[in-house]
């Protein structure tokens, strides 16, 4: 492993390294627009320019590697300096000085390194009249993205994602020289599954998305790491949010599932979750809901458990480890319950690595492999049908988003014959029929873990608490910051999280292994138990950092 100094820093990186990414191991940052850690090098902005001791040439830091006893000067190198002015000027000289109305603004790498750079001795010696692109402003290339051509600093970023990553090829260079610009190779729809990731590898606001323009600046929104609900393959994202609306799924990186890409279905998920159509326990009053608050929901729940002649429970591939494993020690070890977890295939989904290697989505969800690996039995629609028929004792749903064959009118008639007590966040037509409706939040107002289909554990944090949510110390006093929950569970209404709910339920009916405070909690006992999640720890899984900034947050341009 090579050894060098940069700036005055030693730093020992892996072999093959490039001098972007050894200076950014030693404290450094070098400046880039073209480079990207999972494209291909093609060394063409010029930005990235450092001195290397004993080398008469400035040197490009993405295509230079990184050699034992190399002497690199970054800020220290006042050529090397001179050197990157210079590429600004030329990059400045067209650009549009609309940082205030591009939706770029605060998370824009030219902007960034405009101000790093010149600072505020910058001067243009420009005198000619700016290039524009008339008939290539505001427009849209595809279902997603909108193209600001006059912004477009030539980096090749999104044209090398559709070769290399989406394996689409769709865009292109068209026109030469000073004229060149971004396009579809026939002008035809940039309709590629992954379109949103190349507004992700634009460094300025050449590329945006069209459902987040204009909604809500950058630096307002507050990042939380997650994962997308949206398939079984694990995509790691972070929740943009602000003053508790989601604005966005932004990628996250994770070398080993989706380096930093997200597909355009599990992107344009984030605004499903603000929608919340429950936020009060209901019961049936003679054929209308009516609202109760949650002591008396949770004692009425109760008592039809201690009393049910027979208990079928449908659980959800949708649920995290840690609720499906309530719910099997609950409903299954000690009321003796059967559970059923219904698994939709979907649609085909895939996502890239960072190895380039295609991951396939199993099925639709995003924890089936965890309820398979804690033992629970997986059923699809028609399986979902036998498990319904003939059932004249109490049925819980803990997701009627479990499975679409819940919503057809053959599992509203089985869901008659007895009683049904349902746990559902948006409006859907086995809630309306419920003898007892409790609300639950969205994943951004959960947390816990994922098992992907590639088997790996992953952390979720809690993007905010659910609206009126007060939390539980282990010592049974209130504290409005921890992450856990204490209910004064008298009081009406406001969606809870499931894990929660069933924790209650357990001490409502005496069960007090199963009287828990956080996830943490209850992932901690599974690890004790299941032997598929032995050697885990809460902790070690992810070192997620919920409510860090957006400036804060991890970032490979």
């Amino acid at each position: 492993m090579p050894k060098l100094t940069i700036d005055g820093h030693e730093v020992e990186v892996a072999a093959g390294t490039n001098l972007i990414e050894a200076a950014r191991a030693a404290g450094v940052a070098i400046p880039y627009f073209c480079y990207h850690p999972y494209l291909k090098v093609v060394g063409q902005c010029r930005i990235c320019m450092v001195e290397i001791a004993g080398q008469p040439r400035l040197a490009l830091g993405c295509a230079t590697p990184a050699a034992d006893g190399m002497v690199v000067k970054v800020e220290d190198s006042e050529r090397a300096r001179e050197a990157r002015e210079a590429v600004m000027e030329f990059l400045l000289a067209n650009h549009p000085l609309d940082c205030p109305v591009c939706d770029q603004a605060g998370e824009c790498l030219l902007q960034d390194h405009s101000m790093s750079e010149q600072g505020a001795k910058f001067t243009t010696h420009m005198a000619e009249t700016r290039r524009t692109f008339p008939g290539y402003e505001r427009r849209l290339i595809g279902p997603h993205v909108m193209q600001n051509q006059n912004r477009c600093i030539h980096c090749s970023r999104c044209i090398r994602f559709t070769r290399e990553i989406s394996e689409t090829a769709a865009l292109t260079y068209k026109s030469r020289g000073n004229s060149t610009f971004i396009d579809t190779f026939d002008g035809s729809s940039f309709d590629d599954p992954m379109s949103g990731c190349a507004t992700d590898v634009c460094p300025v606001g050449a590329l945006t998305l069209r459902e987040t323009r204009f909604r809500k600046r950058a630096w307002k929104l507050r990042s939380t790491p997650s994962v997308c609900p949206g398939c079984s393959i694990g995509c790691n994202i972070f929740i943009d949010h602000h003053e508790r609306v989601v604005y966005r799924f932004t990628p996250r990186e994770n070398p080993a599932i989706n380096a930093t890409w997200l597909c355009d279905y599990g992107r344009f998920l984030a605004e499903s979750l603000n929608e919340q159509a429950y936020l009060a326990p209901q019961r049936q009053d003679h054929g209308h809901p009516a609202p109760a608050a949650w002591g008396e929901a949770l004692a009425a729940v109760a008592a039809l458990l201690r009393g049910a002649a027979s208990l079928r429970v449908v659980a959800s591939a949708n649920m995290s480890n840690e609720e499906l494993f309530l719910a099997r020690e609950l409903f299954g070890r000690h009321l003796k319950g059967e559970i059923a977890v219904p698994v939709a295939a979907g649609e085909p989904r895939r996502m890239k690595n960072g190895k380039g290697e295609w991951l396939l989505a199993k099925d639709a969800h995003p924890n089936a492999a965890g309820a398979r690996r804690l033992g629970l039995d997986t059923v699809d629609g028609e399986g979902l049908s036998r498990f319904l028929y003939g059932g004249a004792g109490l049925t819980l749903i803990l997701d009627p988003e479990a499975h679409p064959f819940l919503a057809s009118p053959e599992a509203l008639r089985l869901l008659r014959v007895g009683t049904t007590v349902v746990w559902a966040r948006r409006s859907h037509p086995v809630a309306d029929g419920a003898t007892w409706l409790l609300p639950t939040p969205s994943l951004a107002s959960d947390e816990g873990t994922f098992t992907s289909s590639t088997g790996a554990v992953q952390r979720f944090a809690e993007a905010f608490a659910a609206p009126g949510t007060v939390h539980r110390t282990a010592t049974g006093g209130m504290s409005p910051d921890c992450p856990t929950i204490a209910l004064p569970w008298g009081a009406p209404g406001e969606a809870r999280p499931l894990w929660l709910v069933l924790s209650a339920l357990a001490r409502e009916l005496g069960i007090e292994t199963l009287d828990l405070a956080s996830p943490a909690e209850v992932f901690t006992l599974m690890a004790r138990s299941e032997k598929g999640f032995a050697g885990l720890s809460w902790e070690a899984l992810g070192g997620l950092a919920p409510q860090e900034s957006f400036r804060e947050r991890q970032h490979v341009g």
